[in-house]
């Protein structure tokens, strides 16, 4: 748990503002701007590919079964060689894009044209029965031919671009068909042609307004999530800003509190405790200024958090005093840390007045044990502390076993 200032989050796209944007806009288009569309495809890809499977295998079965459903009850003696070719060629054609179309790792464009492919196919296969067929085409034929299509467009969620290219290569294709039997006269064709985009048309409008509506929803619940979750970051940078030093932008001394709170309240569980001065830090504060003072405070925090780990605690104690709370430490892996603390601002220098400085530390050591409170833990780190200074300074010194620690700290 080293801490060392609040935490840097980087800049996300501005999609609210887009989203605003969105929602305020009229018209045809339905395409959001680049960014937002990439993020709506994103969002919604896993949701659409399982419903795209699902409207699939509902559309092939219920295509299938409502295919020889019509020849058995509504068309006289029935052509089975021509339905096995349309019903089973079709859905055999739609099971192999299925298989290969739309998997997952399938762009959502691959998988949206991966839709219309099966979805024409079902439609052509009509088409071609009637192209395929010996005997003179009446205009029952053609009629049986556009039911097909009107399933696909009222059963099948296409995407409004997909169904717009259903509804003019159908209407193409229809048309060509009809050129292709000159049995069908020029007053029957314009009545199928007109009677085909009667049945479509209304269908192509709703799937416009269904994308639309439903993509206006998504923008609703986007612009949710977007608050909610800059609102979370605008807390959890409150709560960086509450717990961090401003001078050296380590924890402070509300950090670690709670962390002593913490450690001590859980039975059985080791720890230490460092309390470290810099040493004569008064006497250079008076030679060099108190701008400068702040200067070595912020190196000596840095030099301390570089050789510490990340479950470390460091934090400003108050003044030139620094804590550090070892989690999980024994006595030699406290007293290691110490001296690899003190070892390394030792050897610390920085630029004051154009000129290198450097500074020393003492360090007190508290091991858990037998600390009942945070303040008996910090009362026998201090003692160490004075102990190390006593001793000549930039030394390490720990808190001898069995020490009062709440006398320690009044005293």
């Amino acid at each position: 748990m080293k801490h060392s200032g609040a935490t840097q989050r980087g800049q996300a796209p501005r999609l609210d503002g887009l989203a605003e944007s969105e929602l305020g806009r009229s018209g045809f288009r339905l395409a959001f701007p680049d960014a937002l569309e990439r993020r709506y495809r994103e969002d919604i890809g896993a949701e659409r590919l399982r419903e795209i499977r699902t409207i699939v295998w509902w559309g092939v079965t219920s295509y299938f079964c409502l295919g020889i459903l019509l020849n058995l009850t509504v068309i006289p003696n029935p052509d089975w060689k021509n339905v096995a070719i349309q019903l089973g060629g079709a859905c055999s054609a739609v099971l192999l894009i299925l298989r290969f179309g739309l998997g997952s790792r399938n762009t959502v464009a691959t998988r949206e044209n991966a839709l219309l492919v099966c979805c024409l196919l079902c439609s052509a296969a009509a088409m071609l029965v009637i192209t395929a067929k010996p005997t003179p085409a009446t205009l029952r034929d053609f009629l049986m031919a556009i039911p097909p299509a009107s399933f696909v467009l009222v059963f099948v969620r296409l995407r409004f671009a997909q169904t717009l290219g259903f509804f003019v290569v159908n209407l193409g294709v229809f048309a060509l068909v009809l050129v292709s039997r000159p049995e069908i006269s020029s007053g029957d064709d314009v009545f199928l042609i007109g009677f085909m985009m009667t049945l479509l048309l209304p269908s192509l409008v709703g799937a416009h307004a269904y994308e639309r509506a439903s993509r206006r929803i998504y923008l609703h619940r986007l612009l949710d999530r977007l608050r909610s979750e800059a609102l979370e970051a605008q807390n959890a940078t409150l709560t960086d800003l509450s717990y961090t030093d401003a001078l050296t932008g380590v924890a402070n001394r509300r950090r670690l509190d709670e962390a002593l709170a913490e450690l001590v309240a859980a039975p059985g569980v080791a720890g230490a405790l460092l309390l470290i001065d810099i040493d004569r830090f008064k006497a250079f504060n008076d030679r060099y200024g108190h701008l400068a003072g702040d200067t070595c405070l912020c190196h000596v925090a840095k030099r301390l958090a570089a050789h510490l780990r990340s479950a470390d605690l460091l934090a400003r104690f108050g003044g030139e005093e620094f804590a550090v709370l070892l989690p999980q430490a024994t006595m030699d892996d406290a007293a290691q840390t110490a001296e690899r603390l003190r070892d390394a601002v030792q050897h610390l220098q920085f630029v004051v007045e154009r000129k290198p400085v450097s500074v020393t530390i003492s360090v007190g050591v508290a091991l858990r044990d037998g600390a009942g409170t945070p303040q008996a833990l910090i009362g026998a780190a201090d003692v160490a502390l004075y102990a190390a200074k006593h001793a000549g300074r930039n030394r390490v010194r720990i808190a001898a076993p069995g020490h009062d620690h709440e006398r320690a700290l009044s005293a």
